[in-house]
């Protein structure tokens, strides 16, 4: 199984916008839509990182200013290979201590690789559930997305490269993006930008990210498995 060298990793920066936060008042450092949830946190951003990324993020220390412990979560496949991902909650608002610590999925927003078995990149989709609703990149809050988004992905393309030749990342961006489309399934393809009824989407929203409703079905996780083997036969066992 491969060796991830985390330290080499966190020296880096997928993209990189100077000053990006000042042009939409740090839109990716705050919880999109909190304000309208009733039962999850409404201020608090939730960051995964991957079994090995937290040990290397526990052992360096980690953000100071995150001072609620990570939520640990194991997933079973159904061919019985185990994934780990660990979740933080951070309001820092953008005021990260020390910055270099933020994780990969901070350093790689506002989009993931759409990518085949072998890592070619072949499109980009959001890599935050809530900016999956809106109808086009004209209306995303996020600048870079929206009027950044052909350098933002040329800076992708070529950055992403370092990860795209590790099976584990191959296998985590191929099943982002099925889980993603799982939930913008379930939620019925609606777009928050153009709905009247926006106050019912959100509670229906929260209320499917509480109970994994849109993943806990034998598609969803035929899908996974489906994702693994086509990339364990070309690269062998990563899990």
């Amino acid at each position: 199984m491969q060796v991830i060298n985390w330290e080499e990793l966190y020296k880096l920066e997928f993209v990189y916008f100077k000053d990006c936060y000042s042009t939409c008042d740090s839109y990716c450092c705050k919880n999109f839509l909190g304000e309208n949830f009733k039962i999850l946190n409404q201020k608090a951003v939730t960051l995964a990182l991957l079994e090995g990324e937290y040990e290397y993020y526990r052992q360096k220390g980690g953000i100071q200013n995150i001072t609620t412990p990570a939520k640990k979560e194991e997933f079973t496949l159904k061919n019985g290979k185990k994934f780990v991902l660990y979740f933080l909650s951070c309001e820092c608002s953008g005021l990260c201590n020390p910055h270099s610590m933020r994780p990969l999925l901070c350093r790689i927003y506002p989009y993931f690789p759409r990518v085949s078995a072998k890592g070619e990149i072949l499109g980009f989709f959001p890599a935050a559930l809530m900016d999956l609703f809106y109808s086009s990149s004209l209306t995303h809050p996020c600048t870079l997305a929206r009027v950044h988004s052909i350098e933002l992905e040329k800076q992708l393309r070529q950055n992403l490269q370092v990860l795209l030749e590790i099976p584990l990342f191959i296998f985590v961006f191929r099943a982002a993006e099925v889980l993603a489309m799982s939930l913008q399934k379930y939620l019925g393809n609606v777009h928050i930008d153009t709905i009247e009824q926006k106050d019912k989407f959100l509670h229906k929203l929260e209320w499917s990210l509480l109970s994994n409703k849109a993943w806990n079905n034998e598609e969803f996780k035929e899908s996974i498995v489906q994702i693994y083997t086509q990339i364990a036969e070309i690269y062998g066992d990563f899990l």
